[in-house]
């Protein structure tokens, strides 16, 4: 694939950043989020002018300052309208369809702003790039500082771009004139050593193979009336739950098939899968938090997994015991957390046990249900979302745009996607 660069610029706020708030402390959850970037494509059939882009973006930076601010060394965004970066590429020769249905992963890392596996520096609050396809469609790969943004507060604020880009009049932006920044108040950041480089680059490997699995929708629905059947003390679960199920249940299948002597594995099989299950704490507080809610407002639930290699999974006690363990992060839980620095030990223990062979730790988080097909920039919404990463032993959940299925990118050695593909538990179900 040529991709070529025509023009990189700066672009700053519409109006600078009041005196009083040119100051953004990081939270205690902030502190401990990957320095990274968090990112993603938005696909479209059709595309626009750069310049209706351009000053749609820069109006939605006042309502978002942090990301056009700098970081000090101390846990705090100094907004001082440095701006962030915008990036226009074309595409002569490719078609946007076709890089869609071939999702691979050399050609998706192309088309985004950053590298987050090739360097622990994360200069911008945010990157933007653009790419124009000869047929006439568009992608927007974009990257945000993971420090200071979780899916969710990524989704708002392309949401909020989508309704500047489309210049929604005054009762239809609530949502970009009420951002919340109050989650330092919430988790306030304490003196600590800085453990996001060890936990966060660890998911990053130029070594993995990233693939997509699309969950029909009749699939999900059909696995789910099998876990109230097989599980019947379970209200009905959701679409994630099952979906997350089937995918942990192939991957301790495909370490379960392996054994110490086994001569095309080259390192020992693990014995345990710890699974880390990213949640968004906005409506689990009490009050609950704005969704408009700014930073990383999300903890985690985590799930040990022995691989028992005599039994047979059960993709419906795996849904059952992932609905337990994400129910416990609830308002009393998650200050007792963060409060007491609790966390602080589990993710010590966690990082200890992924050294180790005899344990893989694997990380599942849903972007479903967030408005990222809300990004409607005056010419239609997205057709499709993309990853374009490789990351590795994680997966990302992300709502197709067909009814109810769920598009799965999971990335793995090689060696464990092999493994993770031929078993039944995911041939089964995605097409």
């Amino acid at each position: 694939m040529e991709l070529r660069i025509s023009s990189t610029e700066n672009i700053k706020p519409s109006s600078p950043t009041p005196d009083h708030l040119r100051t953004h402390r990081l939270s205690f959850i902030d502190q401990l989020s990957p320095r990274a970037y968090l990112s993603m494509i938005l696909f479209y059939s059709a595309g626009a002018s750069p310049v209706h882009l351009k000053k749609s973006l820069s109006e939605t930076l006042t309502h978002f300052y942090p990301f056009a601010g700098q970081f000090k060394d101390s846990p705090v965004v100094d907004c001082d309208d440095h701006g962030v970066t915008f990036i226009e590429a074309y595409l002569a020769e490719e078609d946007v369809s076709e890089v869609i249905q071939q999702a691979k992963a050399n050609i998706l890392e192309q088309l985004m702003p950053c590298k987050p596996h090739e360097s622990t520096r994360v200069e911008h609050n945010l990157i933007v790039q653009v790419n124009y396809f000869g047929c006439g469609g568009m992608a927007i790969g974009i990257c945000f500082h993971h420090k200071i943004a979780d899916a969710a507060t990524a989704a708002n604020f392309l949401k909020t771009w989508g309704l500047h880009a489309r210049g929604a009049g005054a009762g239809d932006t609530n949502d970009f004139k009420h951002v919340v920044y109050d989650s330092n108040s919430i988790f306030p950041a304490q003196d600590l050593p800085d453990m996001s480089v060890n936990l966060g680059l660890g998911l990053f490997s130029l070594d993995s193979v990233v693939k997509r699995f699309t969950i029909e929708g009749e699939k999900i629905a059909s696995l789910r009336e099998k876990v109230v059947k097989a599980e019947p003390y379970l209200d009905r679960p959701s679409r994630v739950e099952v979906v997350s199920s089937v995918i942990l249940g192939a991957l301790l299948a495909a370490y379960g098939g392996l054994r110490d002597d086994d001569e095309e594995f080259t390192t020992t099989p693990p014995k345990n899968v710890t699974a880390i299950f990213a949640v968004n704490l906005r409506k689990r507080m009490n009050p609950p938090l704005p969704e408009q809610s700014f930073g990383n407002i999300s903890s985690a639930a985590f799930l040990n997994l022995p691989i028992d290699r005599e039994k047979k999974i059960n993709h419906s006690s795996l849904a059952g015991q992932l609905r337990q363990s994400i129910r416990m992060v609830d308002d009393q839980f998650v200050r007792k957390l963060y409060a007491e620095g609790e966390i602080l030990n589990i993710l010590k223990a966690v990082e200890a046990q992924g050294s180790p062979k005899s344990n893989k730790v694997f990380v599942i988080s849903s972007w479903c249900k967030m408005p990222f097909y809300e990004a409607d920039f005056g010419w239609g919404k997205p057709v499709s979302i993309g990853v374009g990463t490789r990351f590795t032993d994680a997966a990302i959940l992300v709502d197709s745009c067909q009814t109810d299925a769920i598009e799965a990118w999971v990335g793995l050695s090689k060696q464990d996607m092999a493994r993770f593909e031929q078993h039944l538990g995911v041939l089964a179900y995605t097409s």
